[in-house]
């Protein structure tokens, strides 16, 4: 019997047992730094999501934006009042499907109305150059959007 070369045979077993054990760590490893990193590269920022979805506010004629009779087109960043009811807000804007919530505020106006789940605790703010119309009277006004990503 040659106990040398089964103790060889032994030791080469078990090498190969650990360097397949890292090699394969190694290589789970690799693959999850380019899973992490290929998330990083196509993360959207929240601020930069919110004021995505925030133009819809100023911009969409099924939201606030007035659209003129006798043409029938939409003039873009100028706001309806009639139209800036919370109510419109909830149809415009389905906060229990998105991952935001907003409150609008019309400085000048004084008007304000929120999402059905707002907190009153803003992460951010987004701010929007807008002519209001009131009574076929026309004016300049700003719209805060307090933005409140949602508590989940």
């Amino acid at each position: 019997m040659n106990k040398k070369g089964q103790f060889s045979v032994a030791r080469k077993s078990i090498y190969w047992m650990i360097a397949v054990s890292v090699i394969t760590l190694v290589v789970l490893g690799f693959f999850w730094m380019l899973a992490s990193y290929q998330s990083s590269l196509t993360a959207i920022d929240p601020e930069v999501r919110a004021e995505l979805i925030s133009l819809r506010f100023v911009n969409s004629p099924e939201c606030f934006t007035y659209v003129d009779e006798k043409t029938g087109k939409a003039l873009l960043r100028e706001i309806d009042l009639e139209k800036f009811t919370e109510e419109r807000l909830q149809n415009c804007y389905a906060a229990e499907k998105e991952n935001y919530n907003f409150k609008l505020v019309l400085e000048e106006e004084g008007q304000e109305i929120t999402t059905e789940n707002y907190f009153n605790k803003d992460d951010f703010t987004l701010f929007k150059k807008v002519k209001v119309r009131k009574a076929g009277e026309v004016k300049f006004d700003r719209m805060i959007i307090y933005v409140q990503e949602n508590l989940r």
